[in-house]
């Protein structure tokens, strides 16, 4: 079955017209992730997950590979020690890929929880001794309001016989617009609102005793410990609570579950910068500081998502500012040399030891643009992603290939084609299931709360009775949102949920949920 053939769906009512017409609106935007659904959407969802292991023939640039090893690797050291930095060393020298997918913040969100889920799943018959983690380079340049949840944990819970979600958020709610990367570290008083707020979701029966006691227990025993408490930024806590959270999940699972290490990708980017591009004679660098780049820069990157539209002053010129209040991202523009913000109060001089010095101070933040240019198409790392990033960074690989084809950067253009870039890990693969039937993306606090002892198992077995396509099918109606701004959606569509979708397709028929709620 093809995305562009009707599902085989059981109902014909107006849910299942409303269902066809989201899904011919979202993928009429993301006409990259329409091919691969054509192409590959009928594959049992297990066999796809395989290959994403199987990374491009093509040898890269041992030189620059080497580089980004020696970066990630020493990241890793810092965050989690040096058995785990060897570990994600080895690894990329014999699997050179990675998940950026995700946006910084918890590891628990459905979203976050699948991705991470579906590259794990086949680990197990792997049997490798160079396959042994599930690495995850997140997007930290998202607003900490983002629908993932970024600042707080989420779980579902009865209420008066109905499933509710319920939040607990480690950062105030005045930073809901301020930029995930660079932000402080949440403290032991903001964890211990966080308790007073389970406990009187007890008192108004929206939490029960039972998950409360447990998830004060996870409050204590992973995010209020020393060594995460003493963290200076909250992306490093989250590394290290990721990593954690990710063991619990799993702790009784009968097969092998490889660990979860979580980075920043921007912080990879500016770290590789600083060393291999600044004063180098790169593409990189040329990219930088070049002033002949900038007009094919514009011509070929302009109206691209998550990089710019220069119409409409979308976007940002190859990094965004960071304010000195708050947090929050500036828009920048390339004038004469400088990247300037569109008020003037904001500049900066395009200067090797300048820009050291801003990427040091975290002053600014290399935008998604830039992030994939020097991690997919110089260094060649194969990026898995989400359903939007199949499509945009297929679209920005062949930008990059036409500028470089006007500059005859012929090594540039050999790089950037072995470029793997249509593999996507958005497939919902762990569902709770209500009380009335229905199935729910699961949150990883869900497995804790509601899960069998062996919950991995479950949903490896799980996988292998879904296809691709029918794994995307229960989150159409949150890509509708994210695809369409409020101003441009049918009420009617916006009130389509994952459970009906669900239910409608017949998946309740087809899979088991790994966690059930009384």
């Amino acid at each position: 079955m093809s995305s562009t053939d009707e599902p085989p769906l059981a109902a014909t009512d107006a849910l299942q017209k409303n269902f066809l017409k989201i899904k011919e609106l979202v993928l009429a935007r993301r006409p990259v992730l329409k091919d691969v659904l054509k192409k590959q959407g009928g594959k049992n969802l297990y066999d796809y997950a395989c290959d994403y292991v199987n990374v491009n023939l093509n040898p890269p640039i041992q030189f620059r590979q080497d580089e980004l090893i020696k970066v990630v690797a020493s990241e890793v050291e810092r965050k989690l020690g040096k058995e785990m930095a060897d570990s994600i060393a080895d690894q990329l020298r014999h699997y050179y890929f990675i998940n950026t997918t995700d946006h910084l913040g918890p590891a628990n969100h459905p979203w976050s929880l699948n991705t991470n889920l579906s590259i794990a799943a086949p680990y197990a018959e792997y049997k490798n001794e160079h396959l042994k983690n599930v690495l995850v380079l997140s997007c930290a340049n998202v607003s900490l309001n983002n629908p993932s949840s970024p600042r707080g944990l989420v779980f579902h819970t009865l209420v008066n016989g109905e499933v509710k979600m319920q939040r607990l958020s480690f950062l105030p709610s005045n930073s809901h617009s301020a930029c995930a990367f660079g932000f402080r570290a949440y403290t032991a008083s903001e964890i211990q609102k966080m308790h007073g707020l389970l406990k009187d979701k007890v008192k108004t029966k929206e939490v029960g005793v039972r998950e409360a006691d447990m998830i004060h227990s996870i409050l204590d025993e992973i995010y209020a410990t020393p060594d995460v408490l003493a963290c200076t930024n909250y992306a490093d806590q989250i590394s290290k609570t990721n990593f954690k959270l990710w063991k619990k999940f799993f702790k009784d699972s009968e097969v092998y579950v490889p660990d979860l290490v979580y980075l920043e990708q921007e912080t990879i980017v500016e770290k590789l910068i600083i060393d291999y591009h600044l004063y180098a004679d790169t593409t990189i660098t040329h990219l930088l500081f070049d002033s002949d780049y900038d007009p094919l820069v514009m011509k070929y990157f302009d109206k691209i998502m998550c990089a710019f539209d220069l119409e409409k002053k979308q976007g940002t010129y190859l990094f965004w500012g960071i304010s000195d209040q708050g947090n929050y991202r500036v828009q920048l523009w390339k004038k004469d040399g400088w990247l300037v913000s569109e008020d003037g109060k904001f500049k900066l001089e395009l200067k090797p030891e300048i820009l050291k010095e801003a990427l040091e101070q975290r002053k600014i933040i290399p935008s998604i643009m830039l992030v994939f240019i020097v991690l997919a198409f110089y260094y060649g790392l194969k990026c898995l992603g989400g359903f939007s990033q199949v499509n945009y960074l297929t679209m920005m690989k062949d930008a990059y290939i036409r500028m470089q084809t006007d500059r005859e950067n012929y090594r540039s253009i050999e790089v950037c084609s072995r470029a793997q870039t249509k593999e996507t890990d958005d497939a919902t693969v762990a569902f709770l299931g209500g009380p009335k039937g229905e199935l729910i993306p699961a949150t990883g606090l869900d497995l804790l709360l509601y899960g069998n002892k062996d919950c991995f198992s479950e949903i490896v077995n799980e996988m292998k009775n879904i296809t691709l396509e029918e794994s995307f099918y229960p989150q159409m109606p949150d890509f509708y949102k994210f695809v369409f701004p409020e101003t441009e959606r049918d009420p009617v569509l916006s009130a389509v949920t994952s459970e009906e979708i669900s239910k409608l397709i017949g998946l309740q028929k087809k899979l088991k949920p790994c966690a059930v709620m009384g």
